[in-house]
């Protein structure tokens, strides 16, 4: 069951300004019924079954696709210094998606795994520094690549075996907060590029 290893954050030289890891601050919650929503983006997860989850996260490719080819001119243009590009927001995810690809693979076929507590901002903030430098092309072709693995691993492992989970430093997610997060990760930040789009062309 998904035997492929995920994409390594890489780390390396690149634009002088790099933005802040993008953050969804309070706007994100997990309800009483333990799903994730988003009042800035109106991601809820509970309005997702099991299937259209799974269905959901495979689509993700093609979303980003057609919207990097409408960003065309402003692929690599941050709408202001502290707001990620187009390109830079897809190589986020794309990375997001291949880490709950292999956490959900982990929690699927090992014992309630543990991992120390991660600095996820400072990983963030290193892996972007090359992020607009990136062939756009291969970004796409790679977040499709993880988020139908990351489905594929969801279905194979049995939505019966969701609520098994994995810790990381103090906090337990089960495999189905895992597809929700990354799922919610593309959604929240392809509304930001749309809107930075907007800003640029406005």
């Amino acid at each position: 069951m998904c035997p492929v290893p995920p994409r390594r954050i890489h780390r390396g030289r690149g634009c002088p300004v790099v933005a802040p890891a993008p953050d969804f601050g309070q706007s994100a919650h997990v309800s009483d019924g333990g799903h994730e929503c988003c009042e800035a983006c109106g991601f809820d997860g509970s309005v997702y079954d099991d299937v259209a989850l799974a269905q959901s996260i495979d689509a993700l490719g093609e979303r980003w696709r057609a919207l990097l080819v409408e960003a065309a001119a402003e692929l690599r243009v941050r709408p202001s210094p502290d707001i990620w590009s187009a390109l830079e927001y897809a190589a986020h995810s794309r990375d997001i998606t291949a880490l709950h690809a292999f956490g959900v693979e982990q929690a699927l076929t090992q014992d309630e795994p543990r991992y120390p507590a991660i600095e996820a901002d400072a990983m963030i903030e290193a892996s972007a520094m090359t992020y607009n430098e990136e062939e756009h092309d291969a970004v796409v072709a790679q977040l499709d690549r993880e988020a139908r693995r990351l489905a594929a691993c969801a279905r194979s492992g049995g939505a019966a075996n969701w609520s098994r989970g994995m810790t990381i430093g103090e906090q337990r997610h089960t495999v189905r907060r895992l597809l929700e997060h990354a799922l919610h990760d593309s959604i929240h930040h392809l509304d930001d590029v749309e809107r930075g789009l907007q800003s640029l062309r406005s």
